[in-house]
């Protein structure tokens, strides 16, 4: 149906023109240049800078991206049906676009993607339950002369 289609257009008359559409894309097409290799980008760029909660806004939503990027301008290319968030020229994350204003998409798998690789460990579990040291000793003393309270860092609440 499309090329009876484009046959029928070919052969029609602009207004009162001498010649039909085929003839003058035939005078046309040997001025045309060749398409470019590389694709074309169709999608709109911005420059959002992520905020305190690992979060960029695009028009009227917010979506999440690595919270190591936190305070960091990324470059978003915003298509019809999803956007993607690069550092750099890395991509970092792509989320279905939102369609609702003033909408949130968080992805967890997006926020602590980069945590993985932290150079700083999560506290091991024996350290604790490591008594802090205890009022009295020598190295308790502050500077001044006032002495730090005893405690002990535990993973539980001091009972009553």
């Amino acid at each position: 149906m499309v090329e009876q289609w484009d046959r029928q257009d070919d052969a029609r008359r602009i207004g009162s023109r001498p010649k039909t559409v085929a003839e003058y894309f035939a005078l046309e097409q040997p001025l045309l240049m060749p398409l470019p290799d590389e694709p074309f980008e169709t999608g709109r760029v911005f420059t959002p800078r992520v905020d305190r909660y690992g979060q960029i806004p695009v028009r009227t939503n917010r979506y999440s991206v690595p919270v190591r990027l936190i305070g960091k301008r990324v470059r978003v290319v915003l298509h019809a049906s999803h956007l993607v968030v690069y550092d750099q020229n890395v991509e970092v994350a792509r989320h279905e676009r939102l369609i609702a204003k003033g909408a949130v998409r968080l992805d967890r798998t997006t926020i602590w993607k980069s945590w993985s690789a932290s150079p700083v460990p999560f506290p091991a579990p024996l350290l604790l339950n490591r008594p802090v040291r205890q009022a009295g000793s020598p190295r308790s003393t502050m500077p001044g002369g006032t002495r730090r309270a005893s405690s002990t860092v535990s993973g539980t609440a001091p009972g009553p």
